[in-house]
């Protein structure tokens, strides 16, 4: 059974996040999914979280990486540039 979290999505971003990796789809409508499979950027970004004050995001990332869950990107590709909106974390019990 696993359990998706996820940091920095709307509810919608969510689910839409959870229908990506569910149905190992790469992208859905204006959205993309990456995976992160660098760990050792996650302290990266764990670190520039405590030094921008965001302890819940260094927390969810943390407990992440503690687990050892998937760790996923939902990127918003509207527009010219491609933003990365939040992560999404799957953990398994």
């Amino acid at each position: 059974m696993k359990e998706i979290k996820y940091y920095g999505l709307t509810p919608n971003q969510y689910v839409i996040g959870c229908k990506c990796i569910n149905e190992n789809l790469r992208s859905f409508g204006q959205y993309k999914i990456k995976e992160v499979t660098d760990r050792e950027m996650v302290n990266v970004w764990i670190a520039d979280a405590h030094s921008e004050g965001n302890e819940n995001y260094a927390e969810f990332l943390r407990n992440a990486l503690a687990k050892d869950a998937e760790l996923y990107t939902l990127v918003d590709t509207l527009g010219e540039f491609e933003q990365e909106i939040g992560e999404l974390a799957v953990f398994y019990n």
